[in-house]
């Protein structure tokens, strides 16, 4: 029977936040009543079928082994509560959610509503053979002059994980926004290699480097025979090099990196916005740079000066254009990049509607 984890170990995470989100509508005094009103609570399961890997083969004494990955099915199981106000450009045009949407709306800071909207998405997910989880949980206030925003983001599938809360004073003229703050950040070590101050090339050996993460070898019948707690995991250098060296390296960074814990900053962070809706034309774009930050550990992320890596950065934009009945285009994406570790999307086309 196949399992799937982290459902029992994370859900905790889950109540904790719908926890905090009752204490923060109690806090809330004439908005109480309102809080939970119009919001979304979602759960959804899908599988489907693994990818097909090439077929992969290794040489074994006189012959061959087919090594070929076969993986499990894949599998997206989310759980969810929204509340966000749809901007005049989206529809709903699904009967229920499923917690699997993207809406490029759904990353800006300054909403289509003044007051409180909140995002919890949690997704347990397998693919090509890989269990990892997609935490995105956020609460908002959005007032006439201020706007605050906690979140804990935890996106297993480009490694990038950190809470942090954001306010800012805000100035609104006519389609614009302008926003001044700071946000205080927490996340793991990022843009560090235990590996590089444990091995230094030229003095030690990979074999040296090997034996230092319990690895251990016998000379048998002319080739190396590796072992690990005993038990035999390769017949030669080649294939211990290939095929087990590797995962030793990242293991052992993911070890010390683990030890050296959650990191703090406190950055400035400056955000204009532009919203224009027409029923044959709209733009939204929004723009938050993080200029300058300030470490609180030993470990905080270091920004170099040069290729403009102390720049930070939350951006993206939404165009459509009607341009007759039949024929329209448009573009969506969003850019963001923390510590160095970019993560974006893109979409672009037509429709052409023919009567």
């Amino acid at each position: 029977m196949t399992k799937i984890p982290y459902i029992y170990s994370n859900f905790n995470i889950m109540k904790k936040l719908i926890l905090f989100l009752c204490l923060i509508s109690i806090c809330a005094n004439a908005q109480i009543k309102n809080f939970f009103k119009y919001s979304t609570f979602y759960a959804s399961a899908s599988m489907s079928s693994p990818f097909m890997e090439r077929n992969d083969y290794i040489a074994v004494d006189k012959g061959y082994e087919d090594v070929t990955r076969i993986h499990d099915f894949d599998y997206n199981i989310t759980l969810g509560l929204r509340k966000i106000a749809r901007f005049d450009y989206e529809y709903k045009v699904k009967t229920w959610y499923y917690g699997t949407e993207r809406a490029v709306a759904d990353n800006v800071l300054i909403g289509n509503a003044t007051g409180w909207e909140y995002l919890l998405n949690y997704s347990f997910i397998r693919s090509r053979g890989e269990s990892f989880t997609d935490q995105n949980f956020w609460v908002r206030y959005l007032g006439n002059k201020c706007v605050t925003k906690a979140q804990y983001t935890d996106n297993q599938k480009v490694k990038l994980k950190y809470t942090s809360l954001d306010t800012r004073y805000r100035i609104s003229k006519g389609n614009w926004d302008i926003t001044a703050g700071a946000a205080f950040r927490i996340h793991p070590a990022y843009g560090f290699l235990p590996i590089r101050d444990f091995w230094v090339p030229g003095e030690n050996t990979f074999n040296d480097l090997a034996a230092d993460f319990g690895y251990s070898t016998q000379y048998v019948n002319g080739d190396w025979h590796w072992f690990n707690d005993d038990e035999l995991i390769a017949t030669s250098n080649d294939e211990f090099f290939n095929h087990y060296f590797g995962d030793a390296v990242a293991s052992f960074n993911e070890r010390e990196l683990d030890k050296l814990g959650l990191q703090k900053e406190i950055s400035l962070v400056f955000g204009l916005a532009y919203y224009k809706y027409s029923e044959k034309f709209w733009l939204h774009a929004w723009a938050n740079v993080l200029p300058y930050h300030y470490g609180l550990d030993d470990y905080s992320f270091e920004y170099s000066q040069d290729n403009l890596e102390w720049m930070e950065w939350d951006t993206g934009m939404i165009f459509g254009l009607r341009i007759n009945k039949h024929f329209g285009i448009f573009v969506e994406g969003t850019h963001q990049r923390y510590w160095m570790k970019p993560v974006y999307e893109c979409k672009f086309g037509f429709n052409y509607l023919i009567f």
